[in-house]
């Protein structure tokens, strides 16, 4: 390295880049399929998107259709396969419509809102800085909307910062969302890539269905709610496959009860990482994934690799005489060749260090980006925040050493190779 700084210089940026590019694929889809705070269940997590149905008559078009209330709690609260389930609504993260709170003082607050049961603070491990999660009974307790006129809620703490001031605990006090909303507890705020997760106020789901309810004296008939989608945390030793049975089960059931439709679940249970590793949100198989994903990564090794070959080509035949008189006392070619691939790995090694700054530079610098351009996640939500442990694990520094071994090998095995194979007489009368 300091006999040629030059050539030292132009590997180690050259591998600093092939691996960075490859580092910013791994972190980013590390960040979206590792068990993280709050998304801690996501190796066990299916989501599930309804049923299909289509006429009895009908043998080709099948219609998307989504769990009711009445059904979530009476097919899905109950599924043997499943640890806990839970029930989203209307997630804003997926529209560019802004929510705002109203406070007191008429100060409006933005908010990404959504909607949920009490099970959602059993799938997603928030922490919580007051009060606590709404409960089960709290949702079915009718004498929130009668007596008290207010749904009950959870609040990120940069929320009730701004509604409240900070260091204030507001749990038990009301806000404004078009109608009454009672805190009753406040989380810390985590980072928008958990986009499964990720609210700023949640919103009690009213469990009763399909009653009438009386609010300032007005009567309203509540209505039997559609979830977005179900959220299915498996029971440990539970598989993908015991779950489709029990809702091809429900299925079968419906289609005997509803003489008009046939129902199936065909496509509507979405593992998580196959979900995330899919372009457009739909779980492709592992294959799929894999022959879409690797070209990628193949091309950003190959192209640096076939750069550093040539400079590792060049270098080697200003080192045939060398390596000429090296065998003639008796250096086996195998001793050379491992010599000539140690020296690159030094380089390389030294290149990946510098390209896990350049990586972790890129993630900061570009996090509302890079973060949001794999899967299916809408822009309009707030900027994302990085912390330590999407950028610090075991797994990623695994995969920055492997990558470093395999962009060696591609670069200095065959030129090095070659250049061992001319004959001693020849190596030695090679002029440096």
């Amino acid at each position: 390295m300091r006999e040629e700084k030059l050539f030292s210089g132009i590997y180690i940026l050259g591998t600093a880049l092939a691996i960075a590019f490859t580092m910013v694929i791994a972190v980013v889809y590390y960040a979206k399929l590792a068990d993280i705070a709050p998304e801690v269940n996501r190796s066990r997590t299916v989501y599930v998107k309804g049923m299909a149905k289509r006429a009895v008559n009908d043998t080709l078009r099948w219609q998307p259709t989504s769990y009711t209330a009445t059904q979530v709690k009476e097919w899905l609260y109950t599924l043997k396969s499943a640890e806990v389930v839970s029930a989203t609504v209307n997630g804003s993260r997926y529209t560019s419509d802004r929510q705002y709170l109203k406070c007191d003082n008429h100060k409006l607050v933005p908010v990404v809102a959504r909607r949920v049961d009490a099970n959602f603070f059993k799938v997603y491990q928030f922490r919580f800085v007051y009060g606590r999660p709404f409960t089960q009974e709290e949702c079915l307790n009718e004498n929130n909307y009668i007596e008290n006129a207010t749904m009950p809620a959870v609040i990120s703490r940069d929320i009730a910062d701004q509604a409240f001031g900070k260091g204030v605990d507001p749990v038990g006090k009301t806000l404004n969302y078009g109608y009454l909303i009672r805190i009753v507890g406040v989380i810390e705020p985590t980072s928008s890539i958990m986009e499964e997760s990720f609210g700023q106020l949640f919103l009690a789901l009213d469990q009763k269905a399909e009653q009438v309810i009386e609010v300032f004296g007005q009567s309203f008939q509540a209505i039997d709610w559609e979830a977005e989608h179900v959220i299915v945390v498996l029971k440990e030793g539970c598989t993908v496959q015991d779950l489709e049975k029990e809702l091809a089960e429900i299925a079968r059931k419906r289609s005997v009860s509803d003489k008009e439709y046939d129902y199936s679940i065909i496509g509507t249970l979405l593992p998580h990482a196959q979900m995330k590793m899919s372009e457009d949100g739909v779980a492709h198989s592992w294959s799929s994934i894999f022959k879409s994903l690797f070209p990628k990564v193949f091309v950003l090794l190959l192209v640096p690799a076939l750069n550093l070959s040539g400079l590792v080509a060049a270098r080697m035949r200003r080192r045939v005489a060398e390596m000429g008189v090296r065998k003639a006392f008796g250096a086996k070619r195998r001793t050379l060749l491992t010599q000539v691939i140690t020296e690159n790995l030094v380089l390389t090694l030294c290149g990946g260090f510098v390209g896990l700054v350049i990586t972790w530079l890129l993630l900061y610098v570009f996090r509302s980006w890079l973060f949001f351009a794999v899967g299916n996640t809408a822009f309009t939500l707030p900027e994302p925040t990085v912390d330590g442990e999407m950028l610090f694990s075991p797994l990623i520094f695994v995969i920055g050493l492997l990558v470093c071994i395999v962009l060696n090998l591609m670069a200095a095995l065959i030129p090095a190779w070659l250049s061992l194979r001319n004959p001693i007489v020849e190596s030695m009368n090679e002029k440096k």
